[in-house]
């Protein structure tokens, strides 16, 4: 596994590359402290999970970046450590398609477990701060419970009920488009409204999902 840390603090990137290095064996860790070249990173190396300080120089900084990182490779694990404690910003990091939220307050094994969720497509925020954030532990929650397909599908229209059935089936947009009779690009606009009210970042969590919740199966929704 290659692990990219993203921190303009030199010592918070060796502390954490020599914390990383002594839990997991035949770890590849790269660091650096800006965002322009952590996107340089990214283009020439094969990443499987990035860490990245929230406000970070360069490449927009800050909030930017991580919706620029995120954008650019949605099916790469971003877990986002920072100082802040703050419901909005962890909520803004998560919409944007961060899987994981980790205060440098935290205990490593915290950091340890949210790589462990990265790396099976959950998502991770601290039980302490998830009050704070209902909407991203949410869904996590429910189907951890045992929840049935009628509780998630509250929070979805039929539509978009469809589609998650089809994503976890491993339909593309396009082959959706055409069993559902609609355009690529509405599907997309449906799939991007269904990650948002569902608390995830992408399309790989959404089939997770739809597994766990048993829509891999032929069985269809009615309108």
């Amino acid at each position: 596994m290659h692990v990219l840390i993203v921190d303009d603090h030199a010592f918070v990137c060796v502390g954490l590359k020599a914390t990383l290095l002594d839990e997991y064996n035949g770890l590849d860790v790269t660091t650096t402290d800006h965002g322009d070249t952590a996107l340089t990173i990214l283009a020439q190396e094969d990443i499987d999970l990035v860490i990245v300080d929230l406000f970070m120089p360069g490449a927009g900084g800050g909030f930017n970046f991580i919706a620029m990182l995120c954008e650019s490779y949605p099916d790469l694990p971003v877990i986002v450590l920072s100082a802040s404690e703050n419901p909005a910003h962890i909520r803004k990091c998560m919409d944007f398609g961060a899987i994981g939220f980790v205060t440098k307050s935290a205990p490593k094994d915290a950091l340890f477990e949210a790589i462990s969720r990265a790396l099976k497509g959950e998502r991770y925020v601290p039980e302490s701060l998830r009050e704070g954030v209902p909407g991203v532990a949410k869904v996590i929650d429910e189907v951890d419970s045992g929840a049935d397909v009628d509780v998630v599908a509250g929070q979805m229209t039929k539509r978009q009920l469809e589609i998650l059935r089809r994503i976890t089936q491993g339909r593309s947009n396009k082959q959706i488009a055409r069993e559902l009779d609609l355009s690529e690009n509405t599907i997309k606009v449906h799939v991007s409204a269904m990650l948002r009210a569902l608390g995830l970042a992408n399309r790989t969590q959404a089939g997770i999902l739809g597994q766990k919740l048993g829509l891999d199966g032929n069985s269809e929704t009615q309108d």
